[in-house]
Parts: C-alpha cells; structure tokens; sequence
C-alpha cells in the first residue's frame, strides 16, 4: 500500500500563525510528526507526502526522523486536493490511502477501513452539528444511527445547513483498490468550486463503482482555524503519560500534579503550581507562584512570579512575568510586561466571534490568538479572540479590542489610540536566562 499524505495545503483562515499547520509543534513534534508516527505504526507502506516549496525541507525531516520510506512529491501551486493529487499521479499506482496532514484521527480509523473491501472505500463520522464539509447520501433513513458500513449513494460537499443528506461527514482517509482509478476520475471531472475531488468520487458511483463507506465513532480534530490549535492541543495532552526528566530541576515545595511531561533543563521554582494535562518543554522556568494548567509550553519559555497559563497553546521562546493567560494561542517568541491579561470570556457568556468576519468560534472562552514576536506592554490587555499579526507591539494600558495586523504599534497618545507603522527590533531574552538561578 502506498500512503499518500496531503501536506501542501496554504492554511490561509489560520491567520495570523505563520507555521504551516502540519509542521506547528505540538510536546515539542510537529503535528505530521504525531500523525505519520500513528499511521507507521498501524499500516504497513510506502508514503508519498506531497509538500509545498515552502514546507519541504520540515516536512523531509519529519519523515527521516520517523524512518520512514518515503518520498517527497511538490505540488507547485496549491489550488486544491485534486490538484495536489494529480502532482503525484505517477506515484499513485496499485493500493492507496489518502489522508490529510493535520487531521487528528485515533488509530482505530485506519484499522476499520481495511476491514471494508471494495474498490474505493471512504471514512464517515456522525455529527451533531454542521459541519462545512462534504456528506455522505446514504440508502433508506436519512439518519446514520440504523446504518453501519455499506453503499454510498452519492457525496455532497457543503450542502448548508439545513439540507445535509445524513449525518455522516466524509472524512480524508480513502482507500482505493487502484489508484490509477482515481487518477482517470480526477482528470476527467472538472468543478468551478474547490470540490472536484468530491465530483470524482461521486462520478465513481454513478458509474456504478463500488464506492463503500466504513462508520468511524472515534476522535477527529480538524485544524481549520487557528483557535483549533487548543483542540489539536487538548487531544493530544489527554494521551500524556507523566514523564519527569532526571535533569529537570524542581522545588520540593512545588506542587506537581496529574499527567504532566517534563522535559529536560526545566527548572520549577519554590510556590509553583503545575496541573497536568500539561507539557513543559525543554529547557523552560517555572516562576515562584505561578500556575500553568492544561497547557503547552514549548521549548525556552520563562513564566516569572506569580503568572497563571490556562487551558492555552504556547509556542516557543515566550515569556511572562505576572499575568493572566487564559485560552490563548500564542505562536512564539512572545513577550508580556508586569500586569498584562489576556482576557478569555465575554461577560454575556456568548461565543466568541471573530474578526470583523464575526467568524462564530463555537467557543465560550477564548483568548489572544498573535502570531510570533508579538509584545504586550505592562498593565495592558487584549479582548477575547482577538488576533495580532506577528513582529506588533500593543503599549502599556491599551486595551485591545480589534485585530491588529502585522508590524503595527499600538499606543495610548493624549487619551487615544494612535496606530502607526512599526519595525521589529531583535531581542533576545536570554540576557535574562541567564541570571535565573
């Protein structure tokens, strides 16, 4: 079987994080790292990944560091999954799975489809909910709950809310007895929206191919959003077990509690408070007083005196000293002043909308989402889902309550706001590093 990985897609509604969704580190992997480990250790095959310019060498690295047999495959301009496909077509001979790069699935899922034989065989997952995505039209009842594996009468991609044909969403793990078969579909379809892999696969059942489905009851946490990032976060973090590094460096007055990874060089101060699920990375502090609960902090990241981290994805390189970080995404190398808040909940208790879009998050809490180099001067503060674009300062005592793009300077000047230009000037916290003992 050859396992063909979808890892070239742009990602472009995950501004303002700049990382390629697949290669975003998660307990200090990238996310391709995790799913490719889950499927090497569950299939037997050679993988295609088809990458960009832009992520080859990372995506490369992954697969060498997994030792996997593998070979890269760019896809020049990404303009879709059947596009991406088709840049792949002369790897796509004999058996193949198609899967995306950063959808998280359990394991369970690549067991069941090859327990279904036919000549294409799609994955399914019930939803309560609408999902933008494509949808299962099924035999008899409109409801998957009396239906198990069978015949696929059709796929229908964003039908609306309202008119979807079951509750079953078509999720990317297909499996195809040929894969030439796919690549004559896709060849001859043709679509004016994003969707002619869908118009392939339902051209095959109206050619009567047997086009089979197999019902998946397990997690799946999609990355199309950046605030999803505290989804993939939290799936992952719930599969931790507790692991201490003998050189980690941690108070006997210290409280650590829960599944919690510890990774080597960290040092956690007398007063501090860590609740697992958490992850530390390598070489972070742990100031005296904080609290860091059901959170990532990546590598080199510094909380100082009496900070409290929750529920929140934090990138590499960061650094705090007394604040509140509630259910944020912070990209990296991200630094806060004495006295600032990331605040997370509307005091109406709705959902958090996003952008001048008003994008619905779904979520009742839900913090700053910045890309990286981001700072927060002292004693400021930034409204719930607010996004900053990387390399952007917000002065101290500005209350952020709209997006700010990237390069911007935002100041309180004569009782007002003024937003100019801004230009990044390197700094490095480890001058700092240093002198923590």
């Amino acid at each position: 079987m050859k396992i063909i990985v979808l890892a070239a897609g742009e990602g472009k509604r995950m501004w303002p994080i700049q990382t390629d969704k697949c290669l975003i580190p998660f307990l200090g992997q990238p996310l391709l790292y995790h799913n490719l480990k889950k499927i090497k250790e569950n299939l037997d095959g050679e993988f295609v990944i088809i990458a960009s310019s832009r992520n080859q060498d990372g995506v490369e690295s992954v697969a060498r560091n997994l030792g996997l047999s593998y070979k890269i495959v760019i896809q020049k301009n990404p303009t879709g999954m059947a596009d991406a496909l088709l840049s792949a077509k002369e790897e796509l001979d004999g058996e193949i799975l198609v899967v995306n790069a950063e959808d998280v699935l359990d394991q369970s899922v690549y067991q069941g489809i090859l327990k279904v034989s036919a000549d294409v065989v799609v994955t399914g997952l019930k939803v309560k909910k609408y999902f933008p995505g494509g949808y299962l039209r099924l035999d008899g009842n409109s409801s998957s709950t009396s239906l198990r594996n069978g015949k696929v009468k059709g796929i229908v991609e964003k039908p609306g809310k309202g008119k979807e044909p079951s509750d079953l969403v078509k999720l990317v793990v297909d499996c195809f007895k040929d894969g030439k078969l796919l690549v004559s579909y896709l060849e001859k379809v043709s679509s004016e929206k994003d969707d002619r892999y869908e118009v392939a696969l339902d051209q095959m059942i109206k050619d009567k191919i047997d086009l089979r489905f197999v019902n998946y009851d397990g997690a799946w946490v999609p990355l199309k959003y950046p605030w999803h990032i505290l989804d993939t976060a939290a799936y992952l973090l719930s599969k931790l077990k507790r692991r201490i590094s003998k050189t980690a460096k941690i108070s006997d007055k210290a409280i650590i509690e829960g599944n919690i990874v510890v990774e080597d060089g960290v040092k956690i101060f007398e007063g501090a408070i860590v609740k697992g699920p958490a992850f530390i990375g390598k070489n972070c502090i742990i100031g005296n007083n904080s609290f860091v609960r059901e959170s990532i902090l990546e590598k080199d990241c510094v909380t100082g005196f009496n900070s409290d981290i929750t529920r929140s994805y934090i990138g590499a390189d960061s650094w705090f000293h007394t604040n509140y970080v509630g259910d944020s995404v912070l990209e990296g190398d991200f630094g806060m002043g004495s006295g600032a808040v990331l605040a997370n909940l509307r005091l109406d208790n709705r959902t958090i909308r996003i952008g001048k879009e008003k994008i619905d998050s779904s979520r009742h809490k839900l913090g700053l989402i910045c890309g990286f180099g981001v700072r927060i001067g002292v004693n400021a503060s930034t409204m719930p889902g607010v996004r900053i674009g990387e390399n952007s300062l917000v002065g101290p005592g500005v209350v952020l309550k709209k997006d700010l793009k990237e390069n911007q300077k935002i100041t309180i000047k004569e009782n007002s706001y003024e937003t100019r230009n801004y230009e990044v000037i390197p700094t490095s916290y480890d001058q700092f590093r240093d002198k923590l003992e």
